[in-house]
């Protein structure tokens, strides 16, 4: 079991997935390069657990490993999805692994708010605690300063006018992948093609994130202080 914490590694960041790590690697690169304050990037990881329904079996795991001693810091990132309070579900899966006996982890009370525990604990709600959807939809509020995402939005709103049922679990989702179609369908490309790289991840490729640098944007100020406090010696 020690193989799931690297060795020499104190502070964990758990996320859903392939995204969301995607995410967060681009970001602790950009704090990195733009912080004038040491981050403990070389003490840091990032661990999958495969969606919401699958943290508590990760959680146990890592208090398995006989490293897990070593760690000091955990953070757990959880979109807010929909119909759901996805704090409290956080809350009652470290309960579940605190009856199973120590070491007993911290609950948080709030996001974005370091326990005082050993290890310290905080939680990251996404897009926020006080809002329903998903990563997607917190790097679609980034991406707002574009011309063109106001043009997304109202695409999608004609389709429900128009009486198309969209889920939003697919509108998040979407939202993106027709962002990324409108920066790219005015080039000199094979539009054909364009559908086999339209992914979460190519957001942060945009001519816009880069020259805007969005990792910056005050839609992410939350999940920046998330992750700084993680880092931070």
């Amino acid at each position: 079991m020690d193989e799931l914490i690297p060795d020499g590694i104190t502070r964990l960041l758990l996320v859903e997935g392939n995204d969301d790590e995607i995410f967060f690697r681009n970001f602790v690169d950009h704090l990195v390069a733009s912080s004038d304050t040491r981050l403990l990037v070389s003490e840091f990881a990032i661990i999958q657990y495969g969606g919401r329904s699958q943290l508590t079996l990760r959680l146990r795991d890592l208090k398995k490993a006989d490293n897990f001693e070593h760690i000091t810091h955990i953070g757990i990132a959880r979109d807010s999805d929909f119909n759901t309070d996805a704090l409290r579900s956080v809350q009652d899966r470290i309960r579940t692994i605190n009856r199973e006996g120590p070491p007993i982890i911290d609950i948080p009370d709030h996001p974005i708010v370091l326990t005082i525990g050993d290890p310290k604990v905080s939680v990251l709600i996404v897009p926020s605690a006080d809002r329903e959807g998903m990563l997607e939809d917190l790097v679609m509020d980034s991406l707002q300063v574009d011309p063109i995402a106001n043009c997304v939005h109202k695409f999608f709103d004609c389709l429900e006018e128009k009486q198309v049922t969209i889920v939003p679990e697919k509108r998040s989702k979407a939202q993106i992948r027709v962002f990324l179609i409108g920066k790219n369908v005015g080039l000199d490309t094979d539009v054909s093609g364009i559908t086999e790289r339209l992914f979460l991840s190519n957001a942060y490729e945009t001519q816009v994130w880069q020259q805007r640098n969005l990792w910056e944007s005050p839609k992410l100020a939350d999940a920046k202080a998330f992750l700084t406090q993680l880092l931070k010696p």
